[in-house]
């Protein structure tokens, strides 16, 4: 085999190898959600095979009512805020330290949920108790 035709060869390999490589990383970086996700006005659940991207979902709270909140992050990054009806941020994490806790509510009104993930795989479940 000629010099030439196996130069050919190589950089045909290389360029099959970086388009592979930058298909899986957008293919990666994609948003989308797979898994299940239950929202209605007292609870919120995000069961997370997959996700990049952001969820929101607002709860109807009552003064006096308390959040039981799961939160867990097993791949990637997984960050949630939760919102009062002021706009005040009364909870932001990450689901690594704390995963299993209570959020008391002082105000009636929308609470918003925001999830924000990367690569993500894990578990939000918030119940109104």
């Amino acid at each position: 085999m000629k010099m030439s035709s196996k130069i050919k060869i190589l950089v045909a390999f290389t360029v099959l190898v970086l388009v592979s490589i930058v298909s899986a990383l957008f293919y990666s970086n994609r948003e989308g959600f797979e898994g299940s996700r239950i929202k209605n006005p007292d609870y919120y659940l995000l069961d997370i095979k997959r996700m990049n991207g952001t969820d929101v979902h607002t709860l109807e709270l009552e003064d006096g009512d308390t959040l039981q909140i799961q939160f867990q992050t097993v791949k990637g990054s997984l960050y949630m805020e939760i919102h009062a009806p002021d706009g005040t941020v009364i909870y932001r994490g990450d689901g690594k330290e704390t995963t299993d806790f209570t959020v008391n509510i002082q105000e009636k009104g929308a609470y918003m949920i925001v999830v924000v993930a990367r690569r993500a795989k894990g578990m939000i479940e918030i119940q109104c108790v």
